[in-house]
């Protein structure tokens, strides 16, 4: 084993295939991990709490940077952004004590289109006493940021459907939709149904809340969802609807 070896346990929300409860592992939890925003008003500032859970003080800091998802779901956190206001940047939590970050938009208040961040809250790496034959390990955690226009909502159309199978064997449903608005949109905020050959299934917001998670789609963009349900094997052919609904993401 190296000497001074640093370990990083990155567990990042950004991954968006995961609901937004509150992450823990080891010493470190961190919620809300997914936080909605309006460029303007009283909706343009959140709260993210950190507690440390263990009998050591936690060293603790703050970054952010824009963030951009994929047709596939992958996401990429690009150039760091002044966009917002994160205090602290740093700080040392005491054992079993909480840090409240406070994020508060800084940019520009009427927004023309949505945009998408990551704040990422890494503990700081200490130097070891003894670095012999020691690791360190070091959680990062994400938390996904969407701010929307002061106005508008998003919207998904629905491009194309169709069955594919995944690595077990069993056979899903596949949709891409298409987000032509300037407000981004979440596909939990939609009602799917799924019908063919005497087969239909709704799956409802609440479904795709706890098994989809985020669902971001930027605007102007598409996504393609793989989605949770077994497809019988007499199911040939498939047709989907959506309906997104409207109002606050």
């Amino acid at each position: 084993m190296r000497l001074n070896t640093v370990a990083r346990a990155g567990i990042l929300a950004v991954a968006f295939l995961l609901a937004w409860a509150p992450h823990r592992a080891h010493a470190m939890s961190v919620s809300p991990t997914h936080i909605e925003l309006k460029s303007a008003g009283a909706e343009c500032h959140a709260q993210v709490v950190v507690r440390n859970d263990s009998n050591a003080p936690l060293p603790v800091e703050a970054t952010l940077k824009k963030l951009v998802i994929d047709r596939d779901g992958k996401s990429q956190a690009t150039q760091d952004s002044s966009d917002f206001l994160v205090f602290p940047p740093q700080t040392l939590i005491p054992p079993g004590g909480t840090q409240v970050f406070r994020v508060t938009w800084v940019g520009e208040p009427l927004l023309d289109v949505s945009r998408s961040y990551l704040l990422t809250l890494s503990q700081i790496p200490v130097k070891l006493k003894q670095a012999n034959n020691r690791v360190q390990v070091v959680m990062a955690f994400g938390v996904a940021i969407n701010v929307a226009p002061p106005r508008g909502d998003g919207r998904l159309d629905l491009v194309e459907s169709g069955i594919t199978q995944n690595s077990k064997g069993q056979r899903n449903p596949v949709i891409t939709v298409r987000n032509p608005s300037r407000v981004h949109a979440l596909l939990p905020k939609a009602t799917i149904k799924l019908a063919g050959d005497g087969w239909s299934k709704t799956l409802s917001p609440a479904f795709l809340d706890q098994n989809v998670g985020i669902g971001l789609v930027q605007p102007g963009k598409e996504r393609r969802f793989v989605l949770p349900v077994v497809v019988p094997p007499n199911v040939r052919h498939m047709r989907a609807s959506l309906a997104l609904a409207q109002g606050r993401n």
